[in-house]
């Protein structure tokens, strides 16, 4: 048993999430050259992977990534066009299950996080804080756990 292109594949991207949090802490900002890397990564395993099939792939680039877009259209700055490229890019790599699971993941996360800075902060309403971290967390959680979180929510 031993290092595969799989294995690879995966510690690649979660070092690329671990960088996209830290800049998205630091300059509130996911630099374009670390999605499309991530975009590589889910070609480079649809085509050298074929565990999952190409449609779950495609359906997880567009599940979280268009309802984003269309809510960033609606309310203008509800989230960073990095945060939505970021989750067409790993909708690729992790396919529609798991892009679902992150979402919702980081959702939560967030939205404890955002209760947290109005309770405790004072924060205002219409604060921002950088949502790319509970995305990352999320999508690591999910890659990590979410095969045995999805048997045991959906036996």
């Amino acid at each position: 048993m031993g290092i595969g292109l799989h294995e690879i594949l995966i510690v690649v991207f979660l070092i690329l999430l671990v960088l996209v949090t830290v800049s998205d802490i630091k300059n509130k900002q996911i630099p374009n050259q670390y999605i499309m890397t991530v975009l590589g990564l889910g070609i480079v395993a649809a085509i050298f992977i074929p565990e999952m099939a190409l449609w779950e792939r495609v359906v997880g680039f567009f599940v979280v990534s268009t309802p984003l877009f269309i809510i960033n259209m609606i309310a203008p700055g509800a989230f960073g066009g990095g945060d939505i490229k970021l989750m067409a890019a790993s909708g690729i790599f992790l396919g529609f299950q798991l892009i679902l699971l992150s979402f919702l993941i980081a959702v939560l996360a967030g939205g404890v996080y955002g209760a947290w800075l109005l309770l405790v902060k004072g924060k205002e309403k219409k604060g921002h804080f950088p949502f790319g971290p509970f995305l990352c967390g999320g999508m690591s959680i999910a890659l990590l756990f979410g095969d045995r979180v999805l048997s045991v929510l959906f036996l």
